[in-house]
């Protein structure tokens, strides 16, 4: 059973985090390894599935019933070029067991299988694409297995993304850039 730290039990979303974690997170020790990729879970919507009619289900009933819909934008960095300015993103269904503290994909073949529904896109994009379905309970912009002095030997900077040198212009200050996303 899924307990925090402190012994009180997980919310759906913290379920459904932590399943994506375990899923995707891969550390590859990019500072080590000149083939390493670092892949994380960059941002995480959840809409319960009984907002959604059947009919708006994207396969046929299986014998086990989503309980959530999940938005998922994957983030990389490699050993050669940094963190990348691209990311992916695909909708994935849940079963969420908040009483077992479980959490299974459903239709695992299908959502595996097929391409990302959001592909290659920037991560403005992404996040606007993400925000189309609810706000994100999960905002993951920076390499978590990377420090920050990593970060800035990696890439050359700290930032969520390299702003283009017109906006950088027009920006004050850092905070006042991510407000926008």
């Amino acid at each position: 059973m899924a307990e925090r730290p402190n012994g009180k039990t997980l919310t759906a979303n913290e379920l459904v985090l932590q399943k994506l974690k375990e899923t995707f997170d891969r550390n590859g020790n990019v500072t080590t390894d000149s083939n390493g990729t670092n892949v994380w879970v960059m941002l995480v919507v959840s809409e319960p599935c009984s907002d959604l009619l059947e009919k708006d289900l994207p396969y046929p009933p299986s014998n086990q019933k989503p309980t959530h819909r999940v938005r998922v934008v994957l983030r990389t960095t490699d050993a050669q070029t940094g963190t990348n300015p691209y990311v992916d993103g695909s909708d994935f269904f849940l079963a969420v067991d908040e009483q077992q503290q479980s959490t299974d994909f459903v239709w695992e073949d299908e959502s595996f299988g097929n391409a990302p529904l959001f592909h290659g896109g920037e991560v403005v994009n992404a996040t606007l694409w993400v925000k189309e379905l609810g706000e994100p309970f999960h905002v993951e912009f920076k390499d978590p297995f990377l420090t920050k002095e990593q970060r800035l030997v990696l890439n050359g900077h700290d930032e969520v993304y390299p702003a283009p040198a017109r906006r950088r212009e027009q920006v004050q200050t850092k905070e006042e850039d991510e407000t926008w996303l």
